[in-house]
């Protein structure tokens, strides 16, 4: 579990955060822009496996994970077009999650390494050795971007607007919806569940009436009450886990 947790967590950070506008339209326009995103995603999957590096079958396993990835978003990008809504974003990373399941084969898959660094550089040996940051980093990216997109396919398909154009979703708009999910996941954590929810609520039906991307009453709560699921019940399970 302590390799797949560091795996994970870059898998969220290569695939969302450091996915930009400008790497999205690269990765439609030309096959070299899918590798510039999956490269991006090797390096980080490196960065986080750096004790495993010492085995054979853990480089094997990420120069694996690497192609997987690629072979992946190759499909995506052919059927971006005729096939991008919720259910492929879904299945999308489900593919993702299930490539980075087959960690626990390996051998060296179920050891516990721990990253040795000088004196200078122990606030990130602090933060890689501890389940608790990489938990803690893994709800954030998750409940944030990750969440972000969701919403956008949960607003497109029960909404009437679409925020996927040509280059994806606009950067204001994405950066507008990662920073109301950060506000909630901390405010969580700073003080309650019911502060959270307060804000949650406030600042959403705002949002959602001044964009004016519901079809009525029907729409403003599926949709609200797929992101109150999609953001709560990650934080509920992150805290069991943490023992928070």
């Amino acid at each position: 579990m302590f390799w797949f947790l560091r795996l994970f967590l870059a898998h969220l950070i290569a695939d969302f955060p450091l996915q930009t506008n400008k790497i999205f339209e690269f990765k439609r326009s030309t096959p070299y822009g899918i590798l510039v995103h999956t490269g991006i995603y090797l390096l980080i999957s490196v960065i986080l496996s750096i004790p495993y590096l010492r085995y054979l079958d853990a480089v094997i396993f990420l120069i694996f994970l690497f192609s997987i990835h690629t072979l992946i978003d190759v499909s995506k990008v052919r059927n971006f077009l005729s096939k991008d809504g919720l259910k492929e974003f879904l299945l999308d990373q489900f593919k993702h999650f299930l490539s980075l399941m087959l960690v626990f084969l390996l051998p060296s898959g179920n050891r516990v390494l721990y990253l040795s660094l000088p004196e200078s550089l122990r606030f990130i040996e602090r933060f890689y050795n501890s389940d608790y940051y990489i938990l803690l980093g893994i709800g954030y990216f998750f409940v944030s971007f990750a969440g972000t997109i969701f919403y956008f396919y949960i607003v497109k398909t029960f909404g009437i607007k679409n925020f996927f154009g040509k280059e994806g979703i606009s950067t204001k708009s994405k950066y507008l919806e990662v920073l109301f999910r950060s506000v909630i996941f901390f405010v969580y954590y700073k003080f309650s569940f019911f502060y959270s929810l307060i804000v949650f609520l406030m600042l959403r039906i705002l949002e959602i009436l001044a964009n004016k991307n519901y079809k009525g009453v029907g729409s403003i709560f599926l949709i609200v009450l797929y992101d109150f699921v999609f953001i709560f019940s990650m934080i509920y399970f992150l805290n069991n886990l943490l023992g928070t």
